[in-house]
């Protein structure tokens, strides 16, 4: 009876161990649905930061988002792929920018936001 409980017991600690390293805890993760109410919200905060750590001279508009990875953290980190326009016109010039934003209960903060590819439309 002792050898089929010692095997229970390392086939319970296998099943554990294959839980702990499938955790995404400190790994970014793909963002399953980057149209996701909140995950624009978190956009537009980073582009409205943006604008305003840049006085809104030349300020940017959200135009989509293309690609955006989690990582938990000390609350979350959102990295995410945006397009923007450049200027207020519907024909004004676009870019692809990476920004990085940590959302915590009550708090977001603006990591990074820098330009990755120019485009012309």
């Amino acid at each position: 009876m002792k050898p089929v409980t010692f095997l229970v017991a390392l086939t319970t600690i296998t099943v554990v161990l294959s839980t702990v390293s499938a955790n995404p805890y400190g790994g970014w993760q793909p963002i399953e649905n980057i149209h996701n109410y909140r995950i624009q919200e978190i956009a537009k905060f980073a582009v409205g930061m943006h604008n305003w750590e840049n006085k809104f001279k030349d300020p940017l508009r959200l135009v989509s988002i293309r690609r955006g990875l989690v990582q938990v953290v000390d609350g979350m980190n959102y990295k995410l792929d945006v397009m923007v326009a450049e200027g207020n016109r519907l024909d004004s010039k676009g870019s692809m920018y990476r920004t990085e934003v940590n959302v915590r209960p009550g708090a977001m903060e603006l990591i990074f936001f820098t330009r990755i590819v120019k485009v012309l439309n």
